[in-house]
């Protein structure tokens, strides 16, 4: 009698979303949920789902003419956008959190551009969260 092998196919895991995040408008706590909630989105529309064991990559795009390059403190809105995903919309010393997104121990690598492209409705920037690979 010869058995019949069955045969399981899964599914690939998605990993990567992409997701324009809003321009500032204060205030801060209110953007950062603004943020949180833009990411939220992006991950439920594509069905994206992180474990913690997961170790991600963010890629972000900041779009800022000439004038907000002088302003803009960049390390300060890398620190927003992490903080958001990780639901600490009132700061990393804040009880008030939100479910988070990503948590803190999961990104490995932080990839920044600054680009000074004008792009319609002034969005803040372009954030792509995908799984980390490292590099040779």
């Amino acid at each position: 009698m010869r058995l019949a092998r069955l045969c399981v196919l899964v599914a690939k895991r998605r990993f990567t979303i992409s997701a324009t995040l809003p321009a500032y408008a204060p205030p801060r706590n209110e953007w950062r949920r603004r943020m949180h909630a833009a990411v939220l989105e992006a991950q439920t529309f594509r069905g994206v789902g992180y474990r913690e064991s997961d170790q991600l990559e963010l890629r972000l795009s900041l779009f800022l003419g000439q004038r907000d390059l002088d302003v803009h403190d960049t390390d300060e809105r890398v620190k927003d956008v992490v903080d958001a995903l990780e639901g600490r919309i009132a700061g990393r010393r804040s009880r008030r959190r939100i479910a988070p997104i990503v948590l803190s121990g999961q990104v490995r690598r932080i990839i920044l551009e600054k680009d000074t492209r004008s792009l319609r409705g002034r969005p803040f920037a372009q954030l792509t969260i995908s799984r980390y690979r490292r590099r040779a």
